[in-house]
Parts: structure tokens; sequence; C-alpha cells
């Protein structure tokens, strides 16, 4: 499992890509952007991921895009907002539809695949688009586990903090091109190797080491061996990739469980299936289904939790009648207690109740 790949050496690369060869399991949560302290202000900013496995993953038919997707269908998040009040400018943090927490839900999630048929919701934070190379993954099978609404769209632009003044909407600006993205698929069959005719990492190393021996270089390094690249994979290779790098982080988690308490549990249970998948461990999966409590309502338009509002107020205003006319009609149909005259009461009845006067 490869979470944020950054800074990574050919020796690192060369690793992960021959444990793929030998026919084991990658998952890579490969987002092209990191999140990290504004060093001149109180928010988050968004840094590139440089040096990681996106030119390895395009060798096997899977390209992470640079650009951020951004979907109306999303989970709020606190952000400082500026407001005037009357001659002052006060800033304050608010909850707000934040279009680059791409909510998936159900329709947006593979029934068939037992990574994410069992959950109810996953949230991606800045997440890139991934584009399917179809001839290079033409004897694989390939599942796209997760993808954006299709009114979502793609920004190139790394700005994360909202602007009301100019996009008084979303905060951002609104791309013309509206569709489903994807952003995790899952990948099982044979692979060739990025390192396939091109020399080793470990040779490479070894040949600066014989340099330096030849110009006199006193050196204690231990020679390592040289081991041989594996150029294709068997069937059984597994490669799970999704367009985040930030959904499983800590920060993040300890902001959604502020606004939305245990949601932020569905990308852990993300993380679980796809482990037991890649290890071919479905009755795992199914026993874990079977304890998913984290659930969240269906998303709604704004018309919609209008409907729904107002609905709620006439259900609750003639409920109210209905009881008031049951009311009064009860207290009319009541028969009042019939009074005996006083020849009818016993003279030691009156008597008794004389004495007690």
């Amino acid at each position: 499992m490869v979470v944020a790949p950054q800074g990574m050496t050919d020796k690192e690369r060369f690793a992960v890509d021959q444990h793929l060869m030998r026919g084991g399991s990658v998952v890579v949560a490969a987002g092209n952007y990191g999140i990290t302290a504004d060093q001149f202000g109180s928010g988050l900013v968004l840094e590139p991921l440089e040096g990681g496995l996106r030119e390895m993953l395009a060798s096997y038919g899977i390209q992470v895009e640079e650009s951020l997707v951004m979907d109306p269908q999303n989970e709020p998040f606190p952000v400082p907002v500026t407001r005037q009040v009357g001659a002052f400018q006060v800033q304050e943090i608010q909850a707000i539809d934040y279009p680059f927490f791409v909510d998936v839900r159900s329709d947006g999630m593979a029934s068939d695949s037992p990574i994410v048929s069992n959950l109810p919701a996953v949230t991606l934070n800045w997440a890139s688009p991934i584009t399917i190379d179809e001839d290079k993954n033409a004897g694989r099978q390939v599942t796209t586990l997760l993808q954006s609404s299709p009114a979502s769209w793609t920004q190139a632009d790394t700005s994360i903090q909202p602007d009301f003044g100019l996009y008084p909407d979303l905060g951002f600006p609104v791309g013309d091109e509206h569709k489903s993205h994807t952003l995790a698929v899952s990948v099982q069959g044979v692979f060739e190797s990025y390192f396939k005719d091109k020399p080793s990492p470990f040779a490479e190393g070894e040949k600066e080491t014989e340099e330096g021996k030849e110009a006199g270089a006193e050196t204690e390094a231990v020679q390592e061996p040289i081991p041989g690249t594996i150029e294709v994979s068997p069937e059984t290779a597994r490669l799970v990739v999704i367009g985040s790098a930030e959904f499983v982080d800590d920060i993040v988690f300890e902001i959604s469980s502020r606004l939305t308490m245990d949601r932020y549990l569905n990308s852990l249970k993300l993380m679980q299936n796809t482990v037991a998948w890649s290890t071919e461990d479905l009755d795992l999966l199914d026993i874990r289904s079977r304890g998913t409590y984290a659930r969240v309502l269906d998303p709604m338009t704004e018309s919609e939790q209008s409907f729904w509002e107002g609905t709620n107020y006439v259900v609750a205003l003639v409920a109210l009648i209905v009881i008031g006319i049951l009311w009064n009609a009860r207290r009319r149909n009541e028969q009042p207690i019939e009074l005996l005259p006083p020849k009818a009461i016993p003279t030691s009845e009156r008597w008794d109740n004389n004495e007690t006067a």
C-alpha cells in the first residue's frame, strides 16, 4: 500500500513494480496534490507531489490527470469566511459546501465489486480524475470503483480557498463541461514491467560504485546483489489506484469528525476492503459489511430540501388542527353526570352531609 507517493527513488519504484510483477497486489492512493499549512495565513494550501508513481502507473495504462475534480454533491468543509459588519470586516469559520470534497454515493460505486458495494458513501478529498488506456488494459479485468456525479467538472487551478465575492454560489468557478469522472479503479491481469528494456536501478548503482573504485575512492559499503528484472506479471497481479492522496489524512479525519461525526470511518473501511480484496479474503469483506453503521442520508437539491421542510411545517400544522377538532368533538359528546333531586336522597344521607358541612 502506497499513500501519497512523493520523492521516490528508482530503486523504490523498482521494488513496487517487481512486487506487482511477482503476482502481488499494489494499492496506490495516487493523488497529485497534498495539503500543507499556509505560511502566510491560517488556512490550508495544496502543493503538487513530485517524484511519485505517476509515470509508472501511466505505463500500466492508468493515467492520473493533473487536475482536480469538483462536484456540487460534496461534503461540507469549515473555511474562514470574511463578511462585512458595518464599517468592520469580521472573519469567522463556516461550514460550506466544498466542491473539492467529492461525495460518492451508491449510484457512483461499482455494485458488482466487493470493495465498495456495501459502503453507503465515500468522500474523496482533492481528488484527481483517472483515465484508463483501453488498449493497454484490453486483456485485464478493469472495474471503475468510484466516480463523481454527472454534474461534476475539473479544474487545473490549485487554489482551494473560496471567493464568494466573485462566485457567490459555490465560491469557485463552475466549469463548462459537466460529466462523471473516474476516481478509483481496480485492475487484475497481466502487466508489463515499467523497467522492461531498461537497466536495473541496482545495476546503475553498482556501475557508480565501480567507477568510484577506479578513481581511487575509499569505500566500505557492502555490495548489494543485483536482482533480475521480471518483465511480465502473472494473471494474479492486482492493482488498485485511487485518485486522492488526502482522503486518509489525519487532518481530514479530524475535520470530518467534527462536522459529520463518524462518516470518515467509511474511508477507512474502503481501505480495509481494498486490502481484503487484494489478498483475496472475500469472506472478511462479507463479515465487515454487516457491521457498516456510518450511514448517511441521500443527497438532495435545494428545491427538494425546501419541499420537505415546507412539508414538515404543513404536516405539523395539520396534526395540530386535527387534534384540536377531535378534542372539541370529544368535549361536546361528553355526557354530564346526572344529579339527583334533593327529595330522592335518603334523609340519613342528607343528615350526614349536613354534619360534615
